[in-house]
């Protein structure tokens, strides 16, 4: 899965902890796969995730396909880590901006997009 192997998911705890998410964003974290989220769970990324507001998703394709009800609500903007962008791929008339990680961890983080860059030693 794109940008969410266990590594994805490290990265991203290690730069979200001690911070919380902007009030105005919504974030799902989906795992790649059911033993990617066993490993975050077991080593508390899970609990990192929530303290900065971020929620944990059921692991899988979920919203990069919109094959579930993690969809993208019509008229909502959305930034994904998923590998490819087409219109209606995660909601009907929902609009998608394609982002590493990082980046999107950085504009749930901040409210905005953001370049990572800044945020990185």
């Amino acid at each position: 899965c794109t940008n969410s192997r266990i590594e994805d998911l490290r990265e991203v705890a290690a730069f979200v902890k001690g911070k919380k998410k902007a009030d105005h964003v919504e974030v799902w974290i989906v795992p790649g796969s059911k033993q990617v989220e066993t490993q975050a769970i077991k080593e508390g990324l899970d609990k990192v995730f929530q303290e900065a507001g971020f929620g944990l998703r059921e692991p899988g394709c979920s919203a990069c396909l919109g094959m579930n009800e993690d969809k993208i609500p019509a008229g909502k903007y959305c930034i994904s880590t998923s590998n490819r962008n087409f219109e209606g791929r995660q909601g009907p008339n929902a609009r998608t901006m394609l982002a590493s990680p990082l980046s999107a961890a950085a504009a749930a983080i901040e409210g905005k997009i953001v370049d990572i860059r800044h945020h990185l030693s």
